[in-house]
């Protein structure tokens, strides 16, 4: 049976009582349909210390938060996840992980993340992606895109045919990527494209053969080191 949840949760940023909302879920089963909006500042899905878990295949998880200084931390746990995060503010923290543990996997992952905000900058947020890092993550597909200055993304997936694309307009941007896992054939595959000043990247892919960069950066003082090994 598909189960759909839709949590909706509205700070009205004019009233000087306002609170944040924390949410915490633990959920468990196939087809899950989830979306999530938060609407304020300080809100929570979940935490470093206790993340929103998702365990299950074929779900779909949306969220969109809209404030400043918001956190998400998740554990998507199964194949075919479909993940859409719309965070639209500054000084957020998004940690999303798919570690592979127990009956599960993370094949056939699809991650979409966009970061702006009011002023079509997404100032200062934090975004951390670990796909596959017990096990091989077949097939999978991260997109992120930040427009803004001062951004940190981390991305780490361990599998074949895992694309990453990375595309942030800014300044001062500081992002690792590194993609573990099986090359050969169609394996491997980083797309970045870097617009502003102040960057510094590092790149690591690896595997035997099939290893593709595609790098496009425009700006000044920028410090990138991309390893490709056979």
């Amino acid at each position: 049976m598909k189960k759909l949840l839709i949590i909706s949760f509205l700070v009205a940023l004019g009233l000087t009582a306002a609170k944040a909302n924390d949410l915490y879920i633990t959920q468990s089963g196939a087809t899950l349909n989830l979306d999530i909006v938060q609407d304020g500042t300080n809100n929570v899905i979940g935490t470093s210390s206790t993340r929103v878990s998702l365990i299950g295949s074929s779900m779909n998880f949306s969220v969109t938060q809209t404030g400043n200084s918001n956190i998400l931390a998740a554990d998507v746990e199964g194949a075919s996840a479909s993940v859409d995060i719309d965070v639209t503010g500054t000084s957020n923290d998004i940690v999303l992980n798919c570690d592979a543990t127990g009956n599960y996997n993370c094949d056939n992952w699809n991650v979409d993340i966009d970061v702006t905000d009011t002023g079509s900058t997404g100032d200062s947020s934090n975004i951390d992606i670990d796909v596959g890092t017990i096990r091989n993550s077949a097939d999978s597909d991260v997109t992120l895109q930040i427009t803004g200055d001062s951004n940190t993304a981390n991305i780490d997936i361990d599998g074949a045919s895992a694309p990453v694309s990375l595309t942030v307009v800014g300044s001062t941007n500081t992002f690792n990527v590194d993609v573990d896992g099986d090359g050969d054939s169609a394996g491997h595959s980083v797309t970045m494209h870097h617009t502003g000043s102040s960057g510094n990247f590092d790149v690591t892919v690896s595997g035997v053969n099939d290893a593709n960069t595609n790098l496009i950066t425009s700006g000044a003082s920028h410090d990138v080191d991309i390893s490709q090994t056979d």
